[in-house]
């Protein structure tokens, strides 16, 4: 007869061969795009969040400036990482604003952002209400 704990170690042994497979994953991904980063950018006149990935940062904020985004924060990951993060909060019911990877910056979003270990710089302490949202649309 088979104890509880040799039942609970069979049981555990799957999700943790998932989890060294993804991380050797990870880790060979960044090896192979050693430039690549994940970023959040926000764009105060309309509220709006922009996450994403790019293997030149440089080009991409010169980019994002021009369409009126500040860069908050970048750090080193992978497309794979983007494109999890994208279909996780698809999943929870965040839906993007007018393109892929832009969002409305609620505090519900940057609440989902924050858990989920996306680097969002001093948007982390940003409150937004959707009271201050109508009344700057209107001005």
């Amino acid at each position: 007869m088979t104890s509880s704990i040799e039942l609970f170690e069979k049981a555990l042994q799957a999700p943790t061969m998932e989890a060294v497979i993804a991380l050797s994953e990870r880790v060979q991904t960044l090896e192979a795009n050693p430039e690549g980063v994940v970023y959040t950018a926000y764009r105060a006149i309309d509220q709006t969040l922009l996450i994403g990935y790019t293997e030149t940062l440089s080009a991409s904020t010169t980019e994002h400036q021009q369409r009126g985004f500040e860069l908050m924060e970048a750090r080193r990951g992978t497309r794979r990482e983007e494109r999890l993060l994208l279909l996780t909060l698809k999943e929870i019911g965040i839906q993007s604003s007018y393109c892929e990877g832009c969002f409305d910056a609620e505090t519900s979003t940057l609440a989902h952002l924050h858990q989920l270990g996306w680097p969002l710089g001093r948007l982390r302490s940003l409150r937004v209400s959707k009271n201050t949202r109508k009344r700057f649309q209107r001005g």
